[in-house]
């Protein structure tokens, strides 16, 4: 295997849907009686991760903040975190989130970035959701490497 298909390999195990053990601010300042009563999402969410064809499996934080930032970031194993934007409409909400890697010249040199798109539900306090992760070229949003789909699902962290 070339070492830049492994890099792309690498790039997507840590890319999946991460979502964080996340500090954003103004999340602190939302309460759990606020977060319920606003519109069910906002907080931090405990979630389990998995790519399609997959066995392996990965604890994520999913966190959803007033004025429609997420911040996602994988914890067992641990990779990059994510930010991006959401929206909620009903029980349905869909959201979009990027990181990116350094090149293969280490840190400072331009890399791969990875966007993914997650759609899913709010029902009775747990959400599950469907995603596509999408890694792109250095310097491109158009040339893909290489794609990934899966399911997350989770439950509220409760402060």
């Amino acid at each position: 295997m070339s070492e830049n298909a492994m890099g792309r390999r690498q790039a997507l195990r840590g890319a999946g849907i991460a979502a964080g053990g996340v500090a954003i601010a103004g999340l602190a300042t939302a309460t759990p009686a606020a977060a319920d009563s606003d519109n069910g999402l906002l907080g931090s969410w405990m979630c389990r991760r998995q790519d399609d064809g997959s066995p392996d499996t990965v604890r994520l934080v999913l966190s959803f903040a007033a004025g429609g930032v997420i911040v996602s970031h994988d914890i067992s194993p641990a990779g990059p975190p994510f930010t991006g934007t959401w929206s909620r409409h009903g029980k349905s909400f869909q959201a979009t989130f990027w990181t990116g890697f350094p090149g293969e010249q280490g840190p400072g040199s331009t890399g791969p970035t990875v966007r993914v798109r997650l759609r899913g539900v709010l029902s009775h306090g747990k959400i599950s959701a469907t995603y596509r992760v999408t890694v792109f070229a250095p310097n491109s949003e158009t040339e893909v490497l290489e794609t990934v789909t899966g399911k997350v699902s989770g439950r509220r962290i409760s402060a």
